[in-house]
């Protein structure tokens, strides 16, 4: 069953929607974030607005609009970037949840497009269930469509405005993209932060420090990347929502 636009309905269809529809999902893509010299300041939502788009085509949520801003503080000194303290953040998403839950959802997906989104949306989720009851789902970008970026992935490391993010514009929006501005510039890791499985051993906060606004190797982006890349996450989310409506 295909979802709906919680934007197209009228109150009532909202209201019958819930029955036929029991996940709630809320994109949230930074609609102005530097994306280094090659790529749009909107990235982030175009990407999210896309995995949303095939999302609800395939699966009964109903779909919010998306929310284009959110907690961002490691690209605060570039241009065009804009970062939400997380104490605001966490409080507009909760609300937008506890809104819909006022009327009978009880199933919430954050379509969480950004990294440092994921932990205070991950600890809202949980504050959400102790309070209300409700379910809420949070997906981790890293983590989507991994196993085809593993295979299909170039670059010796990455994460930003890299080899996958401008492959996935050169599918979404080609007309937007810089491809001769493109470089090739990593963040220096920091020695013990990693395990040799490369397994992540310790946390440690810090800003976007190249001069790019680039982590990655932007200059290996194809198209075909793209397309492989957003078929696999779109399909993650695709196939969690359809579980998370079934279950109880």
């Amino acid at each position: 069953m295909p979802g709906v636009r919680m934007s197209e309905l009228t109150w009532q269809e909202a209201q019958a929607a819930v029955s036929t529809h029991p996940v709630a999902v809320i994109p949230i893509g930074a609609g102005t974030k530097e994306h280094g010299p090659h790529l749009p300041c909107g990235t982030d939502q175009m990407v999210v607005e896309e995995l949303a788009r095939r999302a609800v085509a395939e699966s009964p949520i109903i779909l919010m609009p998306t929310l284009a801003y959110g907690y961002f503080p490691a690209f605060i000194d570039f241009p065009g970037s804009v970062s939400i303290r997380p104490e605001y953040f966490m409080g507009v998403v909760g609300d937008i949840i506890r809104s819909l839950a006022r009327h009978g959802t009880k199933k919430f997906l954050i379509l969480d497009g950004g990294v440092s989104t994921f932990p205070p949306m991950r600890t809202l989720a949980m504050q959400l269930h102790n309070e209300l009851g409700i379910l809420v789902a949070v997906t981790n970008i890293l983590g989507l469509g991994a196993e085809v970026e593993k295979e299909i992935s170039e670059q010796a490391a990455g994460g930003h405005a890299d080899e996958m993010e401008t492959s996935n514009m050169l599918f979404i929006r080609p007309d937007l993209v810089k491809m001769d501005r493109a470089v090739n510039e990593v963040l220096p890791p920091i020695p013990g932060t990693r395990g040799p499985s490369g397994a992540q051993k310790v946390y440690v906060a810090g800003r976007m420090t190249t001069e790019s606004g680039i982590n990655g190797n932007a200059t290996l982006a194809k198209r075909e990347k793209g397309e492989k890349m957003l078929a696999a996450m779109a399909q993650d989310i695709i196939h969690f929502c359809n579980e998370f409506a079934k279950s109880a």
